[in-house]
């Protein structure tokens, strides 16, 4: 599909240069900003180290030359990596990048599309980029290595270096900071911006007393590439941004493609939410992590009730937690955890482990596995109640690869506060892959020897300003098949910019009715009699017995119960005590419920 020409700089590539620099036979120097990994052997800036065979893959080998599914059965069935991608694993390429500004994007993009038979995008939208970073605040920096003054000027040289269409930043002192060095730094640059806490972003729940946070959370937009749009909630209350104790959610409207002077054109570009998260830091807070980021989601959902069609979803940030095995990991992509999530509670300490090769999908194995975090495995109990996300039908994943850094998080990191203490993919960022594609990640190395040498010293460092490093994407939309949207009524519609629309899933639950009668009271008694799944026929008799045998009680509520009265009541709440501790968790709530409803009837 050909493509506009309008606000962009392009890198004219043949198509045959183009595949040469996917299959990574040669170097192209027109377009040195994009890398392929090590394999780019004329590059200086990335010295040729050959990786032993069946070794773990470096960074030098997974993107651009290699696509993640090719770099994959590469690890388990020793196929050719240097084999063209097919349209089956194309989409799963990508380039690394040094820069992320408009004129990368345009390259990566062009070349991302000239091998590509699928994935085309509309014509008046360009790509755009994200880069996520948790900047350190100066109050929890407990050294006087570098002033808050030195920092805040490297910091901004890198952000202005990468040049992204839209910056996350994670850990902003507080509201004076953004307001007074970041906003106003960020405008020279052509930004736009909020953060928690500003005048235009509405707070459903921000922390209060002792534990309050400080520091805050704050999403940048280039302003000739998007513009924030109101979002309407059920009582017509609108706000273009919303935030909560750790998550900044902006709603925002790609306008890159479209003529800024023509109110109706500009009113046609797709839009994208962007979830800036700061999540849980303590190692054990799996289950908070997890209900920050459903809470989020389940935010954004619940108050698109009216206005555009939102068509895109990322989702970047400090996630405190693994990207290559977490809760937070599997949420996001499977949409749901726990029996309540409708995975007949696989997940936690009570799953059985089953080697992927004994049934037939890995998505399968995963499943039965035992869901780990830092190490250990997660317990049933805390994944109990949170409810499947809202946006798990739209292909959820993450922009990185699981596999960087899974063997050995040396290779590839996000996090070194310590020397030789480096953390792998900490820093993470999603997209809706099925309305996204990832074309282009940035590297977070630009040669072995800096990585090296952050290995040595540990964050920060005078070039370093934080403990984290700075992640990026590029990314492209992807156009709607008008077609296959006509014939599939479960597809959403394509809109005026020929981008779909997200999927979102409201789960409401079943109103469970009250018995306001005595027959609704014993209809569901009897119901939950015969249903209860029960452990044991001796526990099913116990409950019959304990049901049957209700101690007789003096019909007069003031009256006194006689000493044996007494008695009988007090080995009865054992008993029922007895029979509750140990039932089952899938029987004990339907054991309640029918002691606390044989008890209502009792008198009736």
């Amino acid at each position: 599909m050909p493509m506009t020409s309008r606000k962009r700089r392009r890198c004219h590539i043949s198509a045959a240069a183009a595949a040469l620099a996917f299959v990574g036979t040669s170097p192209i120097p027109s377009c040195h900003a994009l890398y392929v990994g090590e394999h780019i052997l004329g590059s200086p800036a990335i010295p040729h180290q050959p990786e032993p065979a069946a070794s773990e893959p470096s960074i030098a080998n997974v993107g651009g030359t290699l696509p993640e599914r090719i770099v994959m059965r590469f690890e388990s069935e020793q196929e050719d990596p240097f084999a063209p991608p097919t349209s089956q694993n194309y989409r799963d390429s990508f380039y690394w990048l040094d820069r992320l500004d408009d004129t990368s994007c345009a390259m990566a993009s062009d070349q991302w599309h000239a091998g590509s038979s699928t994935g085309d995008r509309p014509t008046n939208t360009q790509p755009f980029s994200l880069l996520s970073w948790n900047i350190l605040a100066q109050s929890l920096y407990n050294s006087a290595s570098y002033s808050w003054e030195v920092r805040f000027k490297r910091i901004m040289e890198i952000i202005a270096d990468a040049s992204p269409s839209l910056v996350c930043l994670q850990e902003v002192d507080d509201h004076d900071s953004f307001l007074f060095d970041f906003l106003p730094a960020m405008h020279a640059l052509g930004y736009d911006g909020t953060a928690q806490g500003h005048s235009d972003v509405r707070d459903i729940k921000r922390r209060s007393g002792k534990n309050d946070r400080r520091h805050l959370t704050a999403t940048f937009w280039k302003a000739d590439h998007f513009r924030p749009v109101n979002v309407t909630d059920s009582n017509g209350v609108d706000y273009p941004h919303m935030s909560r104790g750790r998550s900044l959610t902006c709603t925002l409207q790609d306008i890159s493609g479209v003529d800024a002077t023509n109110s109706s054109d500009v009113a046609s570009g797709p839009c994208l939410s962007v979830i800036n998260c700061h999540l849980e830091g303590h190692p054990r807070q799996y289950a908070a992590r997890m209900t920050q980021l459903q809470h989020a989601m389940e935010d954004l959902s619940n108050r698109r009730t009216r206005g555009p069609d939102l068509n895109g979803l990322v989702i970047a940030g400090d996630f405190n937690c693994e990207l290559q095995s977490s809760v937070c990991s599997t949420y996001l992509r499977i949409g749901r955890v726990g029996r309540k999530g409708g995975l007949g509670g696989v997940h936690g300490t009570s799953a059985m482990a089953v080697p992927a090769s004994l049934l037939e999908s890995e998505e399968a194995a995963e499943a039965l596995s035992p869901l780990l975090e830092w190490g250990k495995a997660i317990p049933n109990d805390d994944l109990e109640n949170v409810k499947p996300h809202p946006f798990r039908r739209n292909s959820m994943v993450s922009a990185y690869p699981v596999l960087l850094g899974q063997r050995n998080p040396r290779l590839h990191f996000t996090y070194c506060a310590n020397p030789d203490r480096p953390v792998a993919g900490l820093d993470q960022m999603w997209h809706s892959s099925f309305t996204l594609n990832r074309i282009g990640l940035r590297r977070m190395f630009k040669s072995q020897k800096m990585r090296k040498r952050i290995l040595k010293t540990g964050l920060p460092t005078s070039r370093h300003p934080s403990d984290h490093l700075p992640i990026g994407a590029v990314f492209d939309w992807n156009a709607c098949d008008v077609d296959a949207c006509m014939v599939d009524s479960n597809r959403q519609g394509c809109d005026e910019v020929g981008v779909n629309e997200l999927s979102i899933v409201l789960d409401c639950p079943v109103p469970v009715p009250k018995p306001k009668s005595p027959m609704m009271a014993f209809a569901e008694l009897d119901m939950l009699m015969s249903t209860c799944p029960y452990d044991t026929e001796e526990q099913r008799d116990e409950l019959m017995s304990i049901i049957d045998h209700v101690p007789d009680l003096p019909l007069d509520p003031k009256e006194k119960p006689s000493n044996s009265q007494l008695k009988k009541l007090h080995e009865m709440r054992n008993r029922k005590k007895f029979l509750l501790q140990n039932a089952s968790n899938d029987v004990r709530p339907t054991l309640q419920r029918i002691l606390k409803l044989s008890k209502e009837t009792a008198g009736m």
